[in-house]
């Protein structure tokens, strides 16, 4: 599992180091990911809109979520089966 984040490396880095998540973190400041995968600002959203992606061993997005508010994310539940899908 890994998350990607936008924002500015010293302090994104230093939030996560703290609060110590259990997976690694990358911090991308120029949003390459981002654009990448579609996650792209609007003008009608009120920030950087989330997405969720889950990307199997193969390198496979067996699912993708991109939310058009901040709140528009998925269930636990649901993404908890999906990667209980992947084995």
């Amino acid at each position: 599992m890994l998350v990607v984040t936008p924002g500015v490396p010293a302090l994104g880095g230093e939030h996560f180091r703290l609060t110590q998540w259990p997976f690694p973190v990358l911090v991308d400041a120029r949003r390459y990911v981002y654009r990448r995968y579609g996650v792209t600002s609007r003008i009608w959203s009120l920030g950087q809109r989330p997405g969720l992606f889950v990307i199997d061993r193969t390198g496979l997005v067996c699912y993708a979520h991109v939310g058009a508010q901040q709140w528009n994310i998925p269930r636990v539940e649901e993404i908890r089966d999906i990667l209980d899908g992947l084995g």
